[in-house]
């Protein structure tokens, strides 16, 4: 069974997949899988219009300096 080398897919190929991620974190998540996916997540290949729920940043309780962000969909209440 062949193995796909998905950093290898066309530009126009990976231009289309990321004109469909709507959430931001998604659209995150893409830019960092590999340089070629990096360089099609760009604002202009980004739907700001498309509703976002906002993240919620919290300070790291020992180090003023950093912080992590959450988001609201991974947590059911």
């Amino acid at each position: 069974m062949a193995v796909a080398n998905w950093a290898e897919l066309s530009k126009d190929l990976s231009d289309v997949i990321v004109k469909r991620v709507k959430l931001i974190e998604d659209f995150i998540a893409f830019s960092v899988v590999c340089t070629s996916w990096r360089n099609s997540a760009t604002k202009a290949n980004f739907d700001f219009l498309s509703p976002q729920l906002p993240l919620l940043m919290l300070a790291d309780k020992g180090d003023v300096d950093y912080r992590k962000f959450y988001s609201r969909r991974k947590f059911r209440i």
